[in-house]
């Protein structure tokens, strides 16, 4: 199975940057939370943020399959099926 080291920098610096702006939407959550603001407006920015996290997620495991394919070693049934079930079930 690939490991994220081995896809290209481009890739990378993308899901970084991707991770890095899912990473201020939670310093945001955090801080609408120390001042109190309403409850459905920090939910709301939850939901927002975990779309983003999903999409990160799928964005990975496409770039992984990508690559996967690219060299040639495209995954077995066992281990496709793993990364579905992480996917689906939220890494659980």
């Amino acid at each position: 199975m690939t490991s994220v080291a081995q896809l290209d920098e481009v890739t990378r610096t993308e899901l970084i940057e991707r991770l890095r702006r899912i990473e201020g939407q939670a310093r945001g959550i955090a801080r609408m939370i120390e001042e109190g603001r309403e409850c459905l407006d920090v939910v709301q920015q939850l939901t927002a943020m975990r779309a983003a996290a999903d999409s990160l997620c799928v964005e990975l495991v496409q770039a992984m399959l990508e690559r996967c394919f690219l060299d040639g070693s495209p995954p077995s049934p066992q281990q496709l099926a793993r990364v579905l079930k992480a996917v689906v079930r939220g890494g659980r």
